[in-house]
């Protein structure tokens, strides 16, 4: 558990707010039909936590269910996941309705901030469900902690940046110690700025990055199609969001989220575009492996992204 210092914790609420907004809840629906689907259960949600460790919303398949399996206390969950792979093995008078099987596991940051708990349950008992089993759930959650930990990293980024970004050196110094790469654009359209993290993605110099631009970084599949969409969204003043593989500076294509957003002066008047880069490689492998129905561990069987992928 992270003190009530963590400067995540005290975001946590407005980000709950920011990744049930769309494109986020639908991304986060289709991630645990992923889960239900490699799990082989008609139940997989997640119970996302507000303030007070309370839940706020319950996303996924057999959200119906929670009432019953609301006889689990929460703050107990919190503290150590369950697994029941049989009622029968409940106390007497324990009622799930009509489920058999139910099993729960964490989703936290690396830091420790509770993002939630995913649930899983199935209408038969489950008594082949293995110690493995268990621990690869434990470790799907921790993927989606790890996507849902990016989104927010990105968000307070973004916001930090829009703040920040105002021609200061002192400021540019703050936007070099953020941990993703960021882009500022000015309303010309032209890049101004680029922070350190960026520079260490791209293996390029500043004056490079001035020069070539970001979306020489893009694998040729998808550079017409993104490269476009993004100067739609900047040409109309509004948010982007777009997934594709950028070339690393080892030579490999990353599958990054890129996310964008408008910023303004304070009279109102367009001023120019903050871009953020987020590596979602782990999870595109994650979800490949939920889609081809294998029950391996991701570091047993990672398929490779690098130039040849045309997923």
């Amino acid at each position: 558990m992270v003190s009530a210092a963590d400067p995540l914790r005290s975001d946590r609420s407005s980000y709950l707010q920011n990744i049930l907004a769309s494109p986020e809840q639908p991304e986060l629906c289709r991630l645990t039909n992923l889960v239900g689907h490699l799990f082989r259960v008609p139940v997989a949600y997640m119970a996302l936590l507000g303030t007070g460790d309370t839940v706020v919303s319950r996303i996924g398949t057999g959200v119906e269910y929670a009432p019953c399996l609301g006889s689990w206390r929460l703050d107990h969950l919190l503290v150590e996941p369950q697994l029941v792979r049989d009622v029968a093995e409940l106390p007497a008078g324990t009622d799930l309705s009509d489920l058999r099987f139910a099993a729960s596991a964490l989703l936290r940051s690396s830091t420790g901030l509770q993002f939630g708990i995913l649930v899983i349950a199935d209408h038969k008992p489950r008594p082949e469900f293995s110690d493995r089993d268990y621990a690869a759930l434990a470790e799907v959650a921790g993927v989606l902690s790890g996507r849902m930990e990016l989104r927010l990293v990105a968000s307070l980024a973004l916001e930090s940046e829009l703040s920040l970004l105002e021609g200061d050196e002192r400021h540019h110094v703050l936007a070099n110690c953020a941990p993703v790469p960021l882009i500022y654009r000015g309303a010309n359209g032209e890049c101004c700025f680029v922070n350190q993290a960026w520079l260490d993605f791209s293996g390029r110099s500043w004056q490079q990055e001035m020069e070539a631009g970001w979306t020489t970084l893009i694998h040729p599949d998808y550079r017409t199609s993104l490269t476009e969409e993004y100067w739609r969204s900047f040409e109309a003043v509004r948010p982007f969001v777009a997934e594709a593989p950028l070339l690393r500076h080892d030579g490999q294509y990353r599958w990054m989220l890129s996310k964008g957003a408008p910023k303004f002066r304070h009279d109102g008047s367009f001023d120019g575009y903050v871009g953020v880069l987020i590596d979602i490689a782990d999870y595109r492998c994650a979800e490949y492996l939920s889609v081809a129905g294998c029950r391996k561990r991701p570091e047993e069987d990672r398929p490779q992204i690098n130039a040849d992928d045309r997923r």
